[in-house]
């Protein structure tokens, strides 16, 4: 008998229109207006985790750094309640093609990240490994900082590197296949996974 997937899709939010359209009108010159309407979506919807998100890069950008990773980690906190099971199991699959998981997806990134920003390398390797796992495909594209924790870079040696203000670097796809293979450990069920995809 062949175990059955466990697929996790999150739900419609209601929010999520006026998340976007305060996304779009958002200057840098009201920000406390913008910091209490994200407030304000977060109880309206504490299950929306993008309005976090964007409290979080406010927050960074000022220099709050404490608040900002309180923010963070109750965020992070929520998407794991929302993907994991009663016994703490993540889901089989978690698609960052469906829109409605982007913003868990989306979380537990960012929780990495800063781990890894911290020098917490294995924690973050961990969520990564599971994000990986749950998502070959790999569109937010965290295969690239697995390989940087692994290849023993800190989060700004790899981002003076590949970060283009939001965007990769061109060069980050061929860095990854040319070093990638250093840890078939780590990318050899992934190499697999991909081909089985095509």
């Amino acid at each position: 008998m062949s175990k059955q997937i466990r697929e996790f899709l999150d739900k419609d939010h209601e929010v999520m229109d006026e998340y976007y359209g305060l996304c779009e009108s958002y200057d840098e010159r009201n920000v406390k207006t913008a910091k209490r309407q994200l407030q304000r979506l977060i109880q309206k919807d504490p299950d929306f985790l993008d309005s976090y998100l964007f409290l979080f890069e406010i927050l960074l950008n000022e220099g709050n750094f404490s608040k900002a990773e309180k923010i963070l980690d109750q965020a992070y906190a929520r998407a794991i309640n929302l993907i994991t099971d009663k016994d703490g199991n993540w889901p089989d699959v978690l698609r960052w093609s469906w829109l409605e998981n982007r913003h868990i997806i989306r979380t537990i990134v960012n929780k990495a990240v800063s781990l890894w920003d911290q020098g917490k390398s294995e924690p973050a390797l961990d969520l990564l490994r599971k994000l990986l796992r749950t998502n070959p495909n790999d569109n937010p594209g965290v295969r690239y900082y697995i390989l940087g924790i692994r290849l023993n870079l800190s989060l700004e040696e790899f981002e003076n590197r590949f970060d283009r203000g939001g965007f990769w670097d061109r060069d980050i796809e061929e860095w990854f296949r040319k070093n990638w293979n250093k840890f078939p450990d780590e990318f050899g069920w992934w190499e697999k996974a991909i081909e089985e995809l095509e």
